[in-house]
């Protein structure tokens, strides 16, 4: 940048104005100039500031929350999650009153080889989620397929009763004494 003793002189004789506007040119062009540096030292510091592989959040009993979609249509409440790498028996699904529990593991197949990562966005390990149901549901309708990694249950709702209409008998009480 300014490397010579003349440059440094003519920046001490600036005025504060000229000084920051002389700053400004510098950072700006040295941003435009390394900008692809500038974007790999950006990607290292949030990178830094995630999590590290194995880290889980101690409110969760120690259990990692895969991705979840949940969304209403007329017929039913539909939960998406994304939980690949499992067999179907890895999963268990339980309907407790207004929540919809989703438990299971995931295991890293390939542990025991010697691995030096330079991502490690995977979680393995226990996992769970709990998701609210907003309405009655009929659970005994409840119904889940496991494809291509992504689970996928659907909750229907509870049909209305249908209440037919009928007369009720008004009889004498027999707290009321007659005169």
């Amino acid at each position: 940048m300014y490397n010579d003793d003349a440059s440094v002189k003519s920046i001490q004789t600036f005025g504060r104005k000229e000084l920051k506007q002389a700053v400004k040119y510098i950072v700006t062009r040295g941003l435009h100039r390394d900008s692809g540096r500038v974007q790999q030292e950006m990607e290292e510091m949030f990178r830094s500031m995630l999590p590290p592989r194995q880290a889980v959040d101690p409110h969760r009993n120690g259990l990692w929350r895969p991705a979840i979609e949940v969304y209403e249509t007329v017929e039913a409440l539909v939960v998406n999650v994304e939980v690949a790498g499992l067999d179907r028996e890895q999963l268990n699904i339980t309907i407790d009153g207004d929540r919809l529990r989703l438990r299971g593991e995931r295991h890293d197949r390939k542990q025991a080889e010697k691995r030096s990562y330079h991502e490690a966005r995977i979680p393995y390990g226990a996992f769970g989620a709990d998701v609210f149901i907003p309405f009655p549901i009929d659970a005994d309708a409840a119904d889940a397929d496991y494809t291509d990694g992504f689970l996928r249950i659907v909750l229907p709702r509870l049909k209305p009763r249908a209440i037919k209409p009928r007369g009720v008998t008004i009889e004498q009480g027999q707290g009321a004494e007659q005169e």
